[in-house]
């Protein structure tokens, strides 16, 4: 039985990962802030997000896009794990 759903849910989850990658979050320090609940909002945001089109457009970019993807809803999240303050978010 093929669900439509799951697929979905997948594809977000790799985007999400993807961004991640791409801006140099640490997925690993975004999990453990308050133990684990800001990954978990960041996730939820991730998949009711209605920006999927523009961040696979972004993520797709050859040559990557010198643009910051203000567009996605944890951006400032990822953001600040990646300059070291994540203890400070959420």
């Amino acid at each position: 039985m093929d669900w439509p759903m799951s697929r979905t849910v997948e594809r977000q989850a790799s985007r999400m990962a993807a961004m991640m990658q791409k801006v140099g979050a640490d997925p690993v320090r975004l999990a453990r802030l308050r133990a684990g609940e800001v990954y978990a909002d960041a996730r939820t945001k991730c998949l009711q997000c209605s920006s999927a089109r523009e961040c696979l457009l972004w993520l797709d970019a050859n040559p990557p896009s010198r643009e910051a993807p203000h567009f996605c809803p944890n951006f400032d999240v990822l953001e600040n794990c990646k300059l070291g303050n994540c203890e400070k978010v959420g």
